[in-house]
């Protein structure tokens, strides 16, 4: 049976293909447990950005004057692209 494919514009897919670069499967390895580390550490990843979305600040450039302007961050979490 085929393991299903992790969605390729998530950042759990993205998290599983790092790891695959470091550590590739094995002969007969089931990739679903690495499929659940990637969707975990993307879950834990977000969590945390969200519950410290203070600390994250945007600079974005006045077209007009060309100065940074520091602007806080919301940060609204979709579980279901994960």
């Amino acid at each position: 049976m085929t393991a299903p494919k992790l969605s390729a514009t998530t950042m759990a897919a993205d998290i599983e293909a790092a790891l695959l670069l470091l550590v590739p499967l094995g002969a007969d390895e089931d990739p679903i447990g690495r499929h659940k580390l990637a969707l975990a550490v993307a879950r834990g990843v977000l969590k945390h950005l969200k519950d410290q979305a203070g600390c994250l600040h945007v600079n974005v450039k006045d077209s007009s004057a060309g100065t940074a302007i520091d602007r806080n961050v919301t940060v609204e979490i979709d579980t279901g692209t994960l």
